[in-house]
């Protein structure tokens, strides 16, 4: 009967341990899952900074956006359309 609860004790650790091991290999894929999006996110952060500054600074820039993003033109230009 001792070595019976022995060896049911030994098999419980066993599995408990094991799953905990389990469980820290996937908590350590959702870690670089989430460092590998934080990268992603701090590379575009950095982007959009740099569109800040142009926007608050560079007068061609703030140009290029009204012309691509909102279509707007100079006073006194004429804006040709060419169907496909």
């Amino acid at each position: 009967m001792k070595n019976i609860l022995i060896v049911a004790l030994i098999l419980a650790v066993g599995y408990m341990f094991i799953s905990e091991i389990s469980q820290l290999s996937t908590l350590r894929k959702e870690n670089e899952r989430i460092r590998i999006k934080v990268d992603q996110l701090k590379v575009a952060n950095k982007e959009l900074r740099k569109k800040i500054e142009a926007i608050k600074n560079d007068e061609r820039y703030i140009e290029k956006l009204a012309r691509e993003e909102l279509g707007m033109i100079k006073e006194g230009e004429k804006v040709y359309r060419f169907a496909e």
